[in-house]
């Protein structure tokens, strides 16, 4: 079945509305749903994810330390001998 583009007319207006619309409902943080309470959870979960990182690179860090002293123990000792 073809479909005749001839016979259809679409206003400038038309085409403009739904583009206005859309570009309303869009932005950089992604679609937008009108509420502040949705930013607001975004923002909380952003700086949890923040927290949940720094505390990784401090155990991390912590362990990296840990180990350094116990080789460096081990090794003074097993050289000494």
């Amino acid at each position: 079945m073809r479909y005749n583009y001839r016979n259809t007319q679409i206003t400038y207006s038309q085409i403009r509305f739904g583009l206005e619309e859309r570009a309303k409902s869009y932005t950089f943080n992604g679609p937008s749903n009108g509420s502040s309470r949705n930013t607001e959870l975004k923002r909380q979960q952003r700086v949890a994810s923040y927290n949940k990182y720094a505390t990784e690179g401090k155990l991390k860090s912590s362990l990296r330390h840990s180990f350094k002293w116990i080789k460096s123990k081990f090794s003074y000792n097993f050289c000494d001998i």
